[in-house]
């Protein structure tokens, strides 16, 4: 098997795509921008990604702060789909953001194979009373481009 970002972040070939944090409030959903997984120079040519989602402590003083997140393909970059795991279930998470900072990391597998050539993030935060809540937010895609390295998966759980 080749090698799989989310098994080995270290590895030295191991590259980002990211943005910037971001500051969620209200409870519209936000997306980030999209990656291309044939021409980012940072992703490109792996087979799998790791996601990475960090959400901050949710200021505002909201009785309850969770931040929903998904990962979303388009073959176009314009039409947008919820992207599945190899059981029909959505690749994200929710993250109680109210006393906690969390990190979350899921597994992207099929890049090149059945995933679509674009993929983006899509943050939706949910707050309860507080003034003006908001949250913190950085999201990151990892990838291990073109390096060919093979090494053994250390889990038996696939999050593809």
């Amino acid at each position: 098997m080749r090698f799989n970002a989310y098994d080995n972040v270290q590895h030295k070939s191991v590259t980002a795509s990211s943005v910037a944090v971001q500051s969620i409030s209200g409870g519209s959903a936000v997306n980030q921008d999209s990656i291309d997984t044939v021409q980012d120079a940072n992703v490109g040519g792996a087979e799998s990604l790791m996601v990475h989602v960090r959400a901050e402590i949710a200021s505002g003083s909201p009785t309850a702060a969770t931040l929903a997140f998904k990962l979303q393909e388009s073959s176009d970059n314009s039409t947008w789909a919820d992207a599945t795991d190899n059981t029909g279930t959505v690749i994200g998470a929710t993250l109680n953001v109210k006393t906690v900072a969390v990190d979350s990391y899921v597994r992207v597998e099929g890049i090149g194979l059945n995933r679509k050539r674009y993929l983006r993030l899509v943050y939706t935060p949910s707050f309860t009373s507080g003034t003006s809540p908001a949250t913190l937010v950085y999201g990151e895609v990892i990838g291990a481009p073109g390096n060919g390295a093979t090494l053994p998966v250390r889990t038996a759980i696939s999050n593809t």
